[in-house]
């Protein structure tokens, strides 16, 4: 019985070494997981993932041994950033072939970095750095992660930040990115890749539950397949952007502009050849003031491979040559995606240069009193991490921002996120100031100039033109009160003060000013409505003198007008009087030719009996070559 029983363990230790050893059975089951590893690969090139990691899952339990599939599956759940799922993998990697496995050893420090844990990522690149396997490509590699590693490990989260993807309402399968958000109209505006070729513009607005559902920009900005950010003057009317016309651009990348009129937006013009040239121009960015452009270009002559641009405008309205920013902003890296803020001196940007903590990063500099750049401030993890990070737009109050990121948590590659900005590197707050001007008695929108003045001595410190829309919007820095004096043709002036107490939790103030109109009765000269030699036909240009005096006429329908013709004393008395009364009459045709009843309408020619000044200079005889109106209006 005992023999019997020695005899039976003896058999069974036999059986289930052959069973582990025999090079038949390995065979075969390396045989078939080979053939299902095959199946595999041909998904995972066309990145059939939910096709591949099944096949690659059996492959593994088919032969336990098998060290291709393990690698493989690693590499995919990396691609899928699944870093914790990816882990395990590689360990199981290194324990079935530690020298087939060694150079992903910066794979696996890569997945560390990516879930926060640099000091893992540290401790595995120096325990493999003397390994005898190390090449001197793979030492660099591995020793400009070391760098990363200890700036990430000296540079924690801050709890000042937040983040959080904007959602479906925003973010698809497709990339979004190249966000922009305007505080004046709380839209949200951003690209979105349709496919390899097609990038459109998308628009979302911001309301108490959230992000409306994105809905494409239907225009004529996107016409071209291919297309780049978009950035705003603040009134919203000037649209900057990037875009590949073969037609219309010197490069593959140009800048163009547009500008709104009623709801749609004019053919883009290029900005020429002082801002863009042969290479790649893009992501421009205008400063608030309309007068500085930002944008980044691949061309020769730069710090990198792409640095930043800025162009200046000049006084007649064309833009300067573009000048690089320099080494206080560019790098050896690439810099790319510049956002100058609304205070126009936070500039906000991506760089793979600057020390950070993996893939290109944001920062932040700051421009000094005497125009140089404050040293680019990392704007810390988790806004930054080891992936690279998109495009950045930064809301005017100066703490949240916008940023386009690839994360665990993306709907499909770039996502649209939320965050909110660490205390150090936020920019000044700035506040909006929107008004709409209307013409007291009709209700309707009028032209006029506004005036910003100090309170305390009630000097002008900036003014703007606003047209018969009558809304006009000011970006202003933080103070606790700005005079406002408002001047429209034929009206009041209209003059207030806005405290800090007028702004919103957004600083936003909203202001509507009714100027009545002049009461009795005025006399002006005209400026600009001017006549061909010796004639009484009106040239080009005066339209716009003679439209502000119909518009006023319309709104005051009671009032009256004098139109008076004047010479100088050249040539014949007679002569002068009939061209100085012709000319009376030419305007009152222009005035009868936009609904301005006749029975309004008087007209005179004085010729040259009503001088203003001496007929003795040239000067003199030109200021007596004029013509006049008085209105007046029944009490």
């Amino acid at each position: 019985m005992n023999n019997r029983k020695t005899h039976y363990v003896f058999y069974l230790i036999i059986l289930f070494s052959c069973l582990k050893y025999n090079p038949s059975h390995a065979q075969n089951n390396r045989s078939a997981a080979e053939k299902i590893y095959q199946k595999a690969l041909v998904a995972f090139d066309e990145q059939q993932y939910d096709k591949c990691i099944p096949l690659l899952e059996k492959c593994i339990q088919t032969d336990s041994n098998f060290i291709d599939p393990v690698l493989t599956l690693f590499q995919i759940n990396l691609d899928l950033k699944k870093y914790t799922v990816a882990i395990p993998l590689y360990n199981k990697a290194i324990q079935l072939d530690a020298m087939v496995s060694f150079p992903y050893f910066i794979k696996q420090a890569a997945a560390f970095a990516s879930i926060g844990d640099y000091t893992k990522a540290k401790d595995l690149i120096l325990g493999n750095l003397n390994n005898e396997k190390m090449t001197a490509d793979l030492k660099a590699k591995a020793l400009n992660f070391l760098t990363t590693c200890n700036y990430a490990i000296a540079h924690p989260s801050n709890d000042e930040i937040s983040i959080h993807n904007l959602g479906d309402s925003i973010n698809t399968a497709a990339p979004e990115y190249f966000p922009y958000f305007s505080s004046k109209d709380s839209v949200l505006f951003f690209m979105r890749k349709l496919n390899i070729r097609r990038e459109d513009f998308y628009t979302s607005t911001l309301t108490t539950n959230g992000f409306t559902k994105a809905k494409l920009l239907e225009d004529s900005i996107n016409f071209a397949d291919k297309k780049g950010s978009v950035s705003f003057l603040p009134d919203m009317q000037t649209l900057y952007f990037a875009a590949d016309y073969p037609e219309k651009g010197y490069g593959r990348y140009d800048i163009y502009k547009s500008i709104k009129v009623g709801t749609h937006w004019t053919t883009p013009k290029n900005l020429g050849h002082n801002v863009n040239n042969d290479y790649w121009d893009s992501a421009p960015s205008i400063s608030p003031d309309g007068n500085a452009l930002y944008f980044s270009s691949n061309r020769p002559g730069g710090l990198g491979g792409i640095d930043l641009y800025v162009a200046f405008k000049n006084e007649k309205g064309g833009w300067e040559e573009a000048m690089n920013l320099g080494p206080q902003i560019n790098t050896s890296g690439d810099e790319q995606t510049p956002f100058i803020h609304a205070d126009n001196n936070s500039l906000y940007f991506s760089s793979t240069g600057w020390p950070g903590y993996g893939g290109a990063d944001f920062f932040v500099a700051h421009q000094k009193i005497d125009g140089n750049w404050t040293t680019p401030l990392n704007l810390g993890y988790p806004i930054n991490t080891f992936d690279n990070e998109g495009s950045i737009a930064v809301a005017s109050n100066g703490v949240d921002a916008y940023i386009a990121s690839d994360r665990s948590d993306s709907r499909g590659g770039l996502d649209i996120y939320k965050v909110t900005l660490s205390k150090a590197t936020r920019a000044n707050k700035k506040f909006f100031l929107k008004g709409l001007i209307k013409d007291a008695t009709t209700k309707k929108t009028i032209t006029a100039i506004v005036n910003l003045v100090d309170p305390a001595d009630q000097s002008s410190f900036t003014k703007i033109e606003v047209d018969s829309s009558g809304q006009f919007i000011f970006a202003l820095p933080y103070i606790d009160s700005v005079g406002i004096s408002i001047t429209s043709s034929f009206h009041e002036d209209a003059n207030t003060t806005i405290t800090s107490a007028s702004f919103d939790k957004d600083n936003i103030s909203k202001q509507e000013f009714y100027l009545s109109a002049i009461k009795k009765q005025f006399t002006q000269t005209f400026k600009n409505v001017l006549f061909a030699s010796d004639a009484a036909r009106l040239l080009p240009g005066s339209e716009k003198e003679l439209n502000e005096l119909v518009a006023y006429l319309i709104a005051q329908p009671t009032a009256t007008i004098l139109i008076e013709g004047h010479t100088d004393n050249t040539g014949d008395a007679n002569k002068n009087k009939i061209l100085s009364l012709s000319r009376a009459k030419s305007i009152a045709q222009f005035l009868m030719e936009h609904k301005i009843l006749a029975q309004r309408i008087t007209t005179i020619g004085y010729g040259d009996t009503k001088p203003i000044a001496s007929n003795d200079t040239e000067q003199g005889r030109q200021q007596n070559r004029r013509t006049s109106f008085t209105i007046s209006i029944p009490k």
